[in-house]
């Protein structure tokens, strides 16, 4: 992707697309929570999404960390027309993340019943069992991510991956449904086989697109070296996602997890703007700094900070607002126990927004070692933090470490990235958002405060609020009068 004229709409064209197959998956996520939070209740759904919480970091950790470091090296190379040597890194990093992924799951599957003992749940063997393979395809799924990142495709993604994902996904327990008498064991056989079968179809896409076999043996140096730092980082970065559900796993009842996980699954909306823009985000800032452009990361970090706040926005408003309401709508009234986690949830993920993508601003310019360094603390101080709030406050508990640790990771990677440049270019990245939110979260809250209307029309007037901020933001990066990641923020 061109770090010069046009990248700017590069990077919104890779969002929007990415955001497409996204929002399809999100949609998959909550239609999946939905059937399953209405066929089991609240321990059996514990077991699921703590099983969940387990294997996905597992199966992402398998892939040593490929996503940024394959998207990085190839993207640096097609900079400098060395389109073997990016097809040769390419071809080298899936073949190492499927070896690494069968490892994994064939460990996780010998594993369960440690796991289960280890965690103090009954049956939890029972459910992470049929769960394993998914370790496999997350690992090979991780590496062709990186891959289509690196050559600049977006659709692949979209479709297949997440798209497809999201539809195998809910067809899979959906089928599990059908049958009849559904279990914790049923439905999660049915979750791996939907995400399995997605992983394993986005790589065949990305051997088909001809990504992966260069005309000629090119030299280009020993993959794993390069692979360390960002494997560590991949480790933080999940430990960080879900240590939350596990450690709350391990001293709550199942019921508890069940609770939580619903809400949680809820704020990861988040998750989903942040990596759809960083899909093109990381090989832009990537291409200009090889390119000595460094200079134009400023205005590409602050319209994407504007663009990705204008599409997640009406969600967070929505579960600040009226949790309650949005729990019950969905997943029925036994779940609306849970709004006071959601409500935490929904501001740790809108307060650690403002440090997103400085750490793919310190990846680009080839400093791992400080991402490295803010997430050891962040998750140290994530354990920590679970370790003393769980036992008293349970899922809240939970929400609140979850806040202090992405906050405190944020403030050192804010340390790290503006200790050589100055600031006052990426301000506006801060500035816009935190007013807008501000201001719709207040007016929001008089109009349910002097209303005080029934659920349904409660929604709507926090979901108006949130969506009036949004509207507001998109209408300022749409003005932006530069067209390329080269010109000055407004």
């Amino acid at each position: 992707m061109p770090p010069g004229p046009g990248a700017r709409r590069a990077i919104l064209v890779s969002t929007v697309s990415v955001l497409a197959g996204g929002g399809a998956a999100l949609a998959g996520s909550l239609v999946l929570r939905v059937l399953m939070a209405r066929a089991l209740p609240p321990d059996a759904l514990g077991l699921v999404l703590l099983a969940i919480a387990v294997v996905t970091p597992i199966g992402s950790i398998a892939g040593l960390g490929m996503n940024p470091a394959i998207a990085q090296g190839v993207a640096e190379r097609l900079a400098r027309g060395d389109e073997d040597g990016a097809r040769s890194i390419a071809r080298r990093g899936l073949l190492l993340a499927f070896g690494s992924g069968a490892a994994v799951a064939l460990l996780l599957a010998l594993l369960v019943r440690p796991l289960a003992r280890l965690l103090d749940q009954p049956g939890l063997d029972r459910v992470l069992l049929p769960l394993a393979p998914v370790a496999l395809g997350l690992a090979a799924g991780v590496a062709a991510l990186g891959i289509s990142r690196g050559f600049g495709d977006s659709l692949g993604r979209s479709l297949v991956r997440d798209t497809g994902g999201g539809l195998l996904r809910v067809l899979g327990v959906g089928a599990v449904l059908l049958a009849g008498s559904p279990t914790s064991f049923r439905v999660a056989a049915g979750f791996a086989a939907g995400s399995v079968t997605a992983e394993l179809l986005f790589a065949g896409y990305v051997a088909a697109k001809g990504w992966l076999s260069p005309a000629a043996r090119v030299p280009t140096g020993p993959l794993m070296p390069a692979l360390r730092p960002h494997a560590a980082t991949e480790v933080l970065s999940q430990s960080a996602l879900w240590l939350d559900v596990v450690v709350l796993g391990a001293l709550a009842s199942p019921a508890v997890v069940g609770l939580y996980g619903i809400a949680r699954g809820l704020t990861r909306v988040l998750d989903l703007v942040r990596h759809a823009s960083s899909h093109g985000y990381l090989p832009a800032a990537s291409t200009a700094f090889a390119r000595g452009e460094g200079a134009r990361i400023p205005a590409l970090h602050v319209s994407t900070r504007r663009f990705a706040f204008a599409l997640v926005w009406p969600v967070l408003a929505t579960c600040l607002l009226a949790p309650g309401p949005l729990l019950g709508l969905l997943f029925g009234p036994t779940y609306e126990a849970a709004a006071p986690a959601l409500r935490l949830l929904a501001l740790a993920s809108f307060v650690s927004s403002f440090f997103d993508y400085l750490d793919l601003v310190l990846v680009a310019e080839r400093r791992p070692g400080d991402v490295l360094g803010a997430g050891v603390a962040g998750v140290v101080s994530l354990a920590a933090l679970l370790a003393a709030l769980v036992p008293l406050y349970g899922g809240e508990g939970a929400a609140l470490a979850l806040l202090g640790s992405s906050v405190l990771r944020g403030l050192l990677l804010h340390l790290f990235c503006f200790r050589s440049r100055p600031f006052r270019p990426f301000l506006p990245a801060i500035a816009g958002p935190a007013i807008l939110a501000a201001a719709s979260l207040a007016a929001g809250a008089i109009l349910l405060q002097a209303l005080r209307p029934e659920p349904p029309a409660a929604l709507v007037l926090a979901a108006g609020a949130g969506a009036a901020a949004s509207a507001v933001a998109l209408l300022w990066f749409f003005r932006e009068r530069g067209t390329g990641v080269g010109s000055s923020p407004p």
